[in-house]
């Protein structure tokens, strides 16, 4: 088959971003990504068997192709929207969104602009210092972590973060303090039992001395606890890499520990693919989205499809219960329409005017409801 692929570049808020959709015969796909100075920013696939023919694949290209070139555009549209308004929970929802297409700059400043319309909102605090972590600005990272702690001690992600940025800055100490922190607020937090334990190990590997540090017996003792706990438990870290770095244990090989749990951690923070509730919510309420029926069944759709996956996420199943509520008022919307025309057509129909009165009525206690729900 020919080759079938579309190459553009989109302007936009003083960017480039540079868009790629190919066909890819082999594993039978459309492939499209955006890059923004080399790096990926986005990236979405289509399944596409090469039994459709080579005109269907060219024409589902091209259209996965100005897709992802309208969503770039989008995004930005919906941050100039969202700059008019003071609410705080769409700061911090559009920062969710650049933060996961690795677009820390824009993430920041819509975490700061969240923080300065509610400055208690700990939940921007903690999205702020992920990404001045991300973005390597590992000072800002802490000094924004320890305040958002200030906001709300006992919040467990923060103090995870703020170890794992200690860690960063090779401050053992205040690491190992904010990691303990982590898993006495939650004990079952594997991301806090992996840091925790590599930490311990590098300070043994290290041979960092400090008065108030647990033995180095203790400390190895404690790790390889943890890791085993990994063991038992689904998380992102690798498996077969944690059983390396046991393995290594029992021969007293530490530096080979400490490489087997960097192959382990490999993207151990990569974006949750349950997290697509900030986006439906952006683009329904600012994107144009509001009444595309098609847009907000292929939401739901997505959503039933994840709870398969994950049936014990109470979020994807509170996301869910909106998005039917959503369903119901785009079908109320279009029965007040139809009574309408029933109307028109029928200006003496007294049993439409009935029904508009009463749905009109009646209704706005639901609307009211709705909009109280996705504030």
């Amino acid at each position: 088959m020919e080759n079938i692929g579309f190459n553009n570049d989109v302007k936009v808020a003083g960017k480039v971003f540079h868009v790629q959709t190919e066909y890819m015969e082999p594993i039978g796909k459309v492939v499209s990504s955006v890059f923004e100075d080399g790096k990926l920013v986005m990236k979405k696939h289509v399944s596409m068997p090469a039994e459709n023919g080579g005109t269907h694949i060219r024409s589902k290209t091209n259209e996965l192709h100005l897709e992802m070139m309208e969503e770039i555009e989008l995004m930005y549209y919906i941050s100039d929207k969202v700059r008019t308004i003071r609410h705080a929970p769409s700061n911090y929802k559009l920062g969710v969104l650049f933060y996961n297409r690795n677009l820390y700059e824009e993430a920041i400043d819509e975490f700061k602009s969240a923080i300065a319309i509610e400055p208690d909102f700990a939940e921007a605090y903690l999205a702020l210092g992920k990404s001045y972590l991300k973005a390597n600005m590992l000072q800002q990272a802490k000094e924004t972590l320890i305040e958002g702690l200030s906001k709300n001690d006992n919040f467990a992600d923060m103090h995870f973060y703020l170890g794992y940025c200690c860690f960063l800055l090779n401050q053992p100490f205040d690491s190992i303090e904010a990691l303990t922190k982590a898993l006495e607020i939650n004990p079952a937090y594997a991301a806090a039992q992996f840091w925790l334990s590599y930490v311990y190990l590098k300070t043994i590997v290290d041979d960092v001395h400090v008065d108030s540090f647990p033995s180095k017996i203790e400390r190895l003792t404690a790790a390889k606890e943890n890791l085993q706990k990994l063991l038992e438990i689904k998380s992102k870290f690798q498996t077969r890499h944690i059983k390396t770095a046991l393995e290594k244990i029992e021969e007293n090989d530490l530096p080979g520990v400490l490489s087997a749990l960097d192959k382990a951690a490999q993207n151990f923070d990569a974006p949750a693919d349950t997290e697509i509730e900030n986006e439906f919510y952006l683009k329904f309420m600012f994107g144009g989205k509001g009444k595309d029926d098609e847009f907000i069944l292929e939401y739901t759709h997505h959503l039933q499809q994840l709870i398969d996956q994950h049936q014990d996420y109470p979020d994807l199943h509170n996301q869910l219960g909106i998005a039917y509520l959503i369903q119901c008022r785009n079908l109320f919307l279009n029965a007040l329409e139809e009574f309408r025309q029933a109307i028109s057509l029928n200006p003496n129909f007294a049993r439409a005017k009935k029904n508009l009165k009463l749905a009109e009525n009646d209704g706005k206690g639901f609307l009211i409801l709705l909009r109280a729900i996705l504030k």
